[in-house]
């Protein structure tokens, strides 16, 4: 059997308290590890101010140098997400004018999600990964040169668009194998993939392709017996709709049992929230806190209709009395730029919320992410994108990504008056005005960073 050597690279937005390893870069990694090939793990926060790609570039020299006459047996594979796409094409091409003699992979989001033609968009990379990486990725460590994987697409071959599957069950945990030291705050998750069809999400799924799959029960178990024994005092669960699946209620009945006294932020659907679910929620919130997480995105029906978003408001209505009357922690978040939103309409989503005394009110402007069907129906509602800055909008706004600015709904102008309402809400959190009116100054401003 051949094996090669592979340098992975990880380019993060991170925040101050994120480990030095995201979990999806750990995953990858700890499987590698534990099937014995040769890799070398290099992070980078493309946020930091310190961050270069050149300095990722002379990184990557340093350690191929120190793997001496094996370098035609070396790879290097990357993760593509919208946050380092610059980087990602500065770095292989800059390899490629360097003469590196090994494959370039590339994998993440932004690959999977693309359709056939992924060499289109990196002219410098020689393997394309769509799909769950881990297999994948041991796979292309161990086989002879172009063995036809499932999800692995080699330039020059024709490109089915197929994605790669991974059996869960059978993956090293980060954090039991040692990889992921336990620390304050960890990123944990306990399913992927999303039972939904939102088409401006990458999670949203469609036929075989990557279904919604759970971890291993067990395995859960155990990581949860790990946190609860380790002092790690933060946990932000990853699962896009945390609330869905067979499992999740037997998820927090083990952090019940271990009585956890940190904090867990689970993101849910208000339409799929049980009395059960809260029930737990209450009890975990004895010893420990809970904070739940919705997305809203809007209260209007033809807004919801445009980007396939089930919208029962008399569900979530129910959903949010019922949160209220508990007095758990939560937060709403809503999207502006939408098809077919006004600003009027998006005002009235606020409202929405305000009237129903949500603490926490958090928007977002809308991004077009690759592969989404939204991005491929853009031109339905003349969506219009700029990499203009939302001010200070909270951290999931980067600078330089492209937002949908304008519509055949609403002008610059009106995002603009948009965007000040979410730097409002994001300065008035916890104590939200009554009036929407009242997130609004008296000037029509727009905020360019």
């Amino acid at each position: 059997m051949l094996w090669r050597r592979l340098i992975l690279v990880s380019l993060d937005w991170t925040r101050p308290k994120d480990p030095p390893l995201s979990l999806g870069h750990a995953s990858i990694l700890a499987n590698l590890v534990k099937k014995g090939v040769n890799v070398s793990s290099l992070e980078y926060s493309v946020n930091s101010p310190s961050y270069s790609w050149t300095q990722v570039v002379g990184d990557i020299e340093k350690t191929l140098k120190s793997f001496g006459r094996s370098l035609p047996h070396t790879d290097i594979g990357i993760g593509a997400f919208i946050w380092n796409e610059i980087s990602v094409q500065n770095i292989t091409e800059s390899l490629k004018q360097l003469g590196f003699p090994g494959r370039v992979i590339v994998g993440g989001p932004q690959v999977s999600y693309s359709p056939p033609g992924i060499e289109r968009e990196y002219p410098f990379a020689d393997v394309f990964i769509r799909g769950y990486a881990e297999d994948a990725m041991f796979t292309l460590m161990t086989s002879e040169r172009n063995k036809p994987i499932k999800g692995v697409h080699y330039r020059g071959d024709p490109d089915l668009g197929w994605r790669s599957q991974v059996d869960l069950n059978k993956l090293a945990s980060p954090y039991l194998s040692g990889l992921i030291k336990p620390q304050p705050f960890i990123r944990w998750e306990t399913q992927r993939g999303c039972p939904f069809m939102c088409s401006f999400c990458q999670h949203r799924e469609s036929g075989d392709h990557l279904k919604r799959r759970n971890l291993l029960p067990e395995r859960v178990v155990d990581e949860i017996d790990f946190f609860c024994e380790n002092n790690v005092n933060d946990l932000a669960v990853l699962d896009p709709t945390f609330n869905s699946g067979p499992f999740y209620l037997d998820v927090l009945r083990r952090f019940v049992r271990n009585k956890y006294p940190g904090k867990i932020s689970l993101q849910s659907r208000f339409e799929m929230v049980k009395p059960q679910y809260l029930d737990l929620c209450e009890q975990l919130n004895e010893t420990g806190l809970v904070q739940l997480e919705f997305g809203l995105q809007t209260v209007h029906s033809n807004e919801a209709k445009a980007v396939r978003r089930g919208n029962p408001l008399k569900r979530i209505k129910s959903s949010i009395d019922d949160i209220n009357s508990r007095n758990l922690l939560y937060e709403v978040s809503i999207i502006f730029g939408l098809p077919n939103q006004t600003l009027d309409s998006f005002k009235e989503t606020v409202q929405f919320c305000l009237d129903h005394n949500v603490p926490v009110i958090k928007a977002f402007p809308l991004m077009l992410l690759r592969g989404t069907e939204l991005e491929e129906r853009k031109e339905e509602w003349a969506l219009i994108e700029s990499p203009v800055s939302a001010g200070d909008l909270i951290e999931r706004v980067q600078e330089g990504i492209p937002h949908v600015v304008a519509s055949n709904s609403f002008t610059f102008e009106d995002w603009c008056r948009m965007a000040e309402i979410a730097n409002n809400l994001v300065k008035s959190e916890g104590s939200h005005p009554a009036n929407v009116n009242d997130l609004l100054g008296n000037q029509d401003t727009c905020l360019t960073g």
